[in-house]
């Protein structure tokens, strides 16, 4: 089947054309650690007092962040399945063993209501069809309407503490289940901060302290004068 790459509008045999993927900034191994908190220019950057591991696919730069904006504002699911690819195919380079749930991230109802679409939760579901690790939407709720992005970090940390909290059963159910371990990976889109996934890890370490906790985010955004950027 022929398509037009989602990138550069060029014939292609597949939605993102070989030399669009070449472009991609990719945290591949053993270039960069496996767990990115372990990485200064990243670490430095990124609220991680609560979880275990950060996993990244690359840099919110173009063209990686042409696919991420036509998923969530376009909610191109071609996008979303494409993304999930990439980043399935950065983690089959990882030795650790792979979460046993993924979490996506929740959005308000009312945004949910104006937006009709959980990039999250649906980038979640792609990974999960593409690795077979089950997916868990009912774990957490977020209250409110208002973007992280346009607040300062410890505005950030304020309305998420605010904003967050699991819900009654969460991830109960998984604990019935004999000589299980919480192994989960709470999943997003973009991470700039890192606040949404700590404040979340967090309540997830106070209700279940044995827990082990990753965050799977598509991009990174460097902040302005990050090396990164070089």
């Amino acid at each position: 089947m022929n398509f037009s790459c989602l990138l550069c509008y060029q014939a292609s045999p597949t939605p993102v054309c070989q030399w669009c993927e070449h472009d991609l900034f990719i945290f591949t191994c053993p270039q960069y650690k496996e767990n990115l908190l372990e990485f200064g220019p990243i670490s430095r950057h990124v609220r991680h007092s609560a979880y275990h591991k950060l996993c990244l696919l690359g840099l919110y730069a173009p063209p990686l962040s042409t696919l991420i904006q036509a998923m969530k504002f376009r909610h191109s699911l071609v996008s979303a399945s494409e993304i999930a690819r990439l980043f399935v195919a950065k983690m089959q380079q990882h030795e650790s063993p792979l979460p046993t749930l993924l979490l996506p991230v929740p959005i308000s109802p009312l945004r949910m209501a104006r937006r009709h679409y959980n990039q999250a939760a649906v980038l979640a579901s792609k990974v999960s069809a593409l690795t077979g690790i089950p997916l868990c939407n009912s774990w957490a709720q977020r209250k409110g309407a208002s973007t992280q992005h346009r607040l300062s970090k410890q505005a950030r940390i304020q309305n998420a503490r605010r904003s967050f909290s699991l819900t009654a059963i969460c991830l109960d159910s998984m604990l019935e289940k004999p000589d299980i371990h919480l192994h989960v990976a709470i999943v997003d889109d973009v991470i700039t901060t890192g606040v949404s996934a700590d404040v979340l890890a967090a309540l997830l370490k106070k209700r279940y302290p044995e827990i082990y906790i990753e965050v799977w985010a598509m991009a990174f955004t460097p902040p302005p004068k990050s090396t990164l950027l070089n």
